[in-house]
């Protein structure tokens, strides 16, 4: 006895990993007229560990970190060494005033992540 079977899902699979999204959709981001104005703009975040949060934009302009607010957390994500996302960010209680970490790996369905308390930050 053989048994057959289509394969409807894995033709659709393309589209469907499409509207898991990308979580960076979420965010925003600032555009700085020089790396100067950037790194100044960001200096607290530099301070409290956020590495290289500005990349370079066409036109000499520059990005500064993505950034999502979110029910009294801001969640800010810079670049890594080659200008892509960074699998690590920073996190902003204002509630509590303070500063952690997260790791937010970029994957085929956008961040996953994880929280990590921090220091306190003013």
């Amino acid at each position: 006895m053989s048994k057959s079977f289509t394969l409807p899902m894995l033709a659709a699979l393309p589209a469907l990993l499409a509207s898991c999204g990308n979580d960076l959709d979420r965010y925003s981001r600032t555009t700085y007229g020089s790396y100067e104005q950037c790194i100044i703009a960001n200096q607290i975040l530099i301070q409290q560990g956020l590495s290289n949060p500005c990349v370079r934009h066409t036109g000499g302009s520059y990005y500064g970190p993505y950034v999502l607010i979110a029910g009294g957390t801001t969640r800010y994500v810079g670049y890594n060494s080659l200008g892509r996302v960074s699998g690590a960010g920073l996190t902003f209680d204002s509630k509590r005033r303070s500063y952690g970490s997260f790791k937010a790996p970029v994957s085929r369905g956008g961040f996953t992540s994880s929280s990590r308390s921090g220091s306190f930050g003013g």
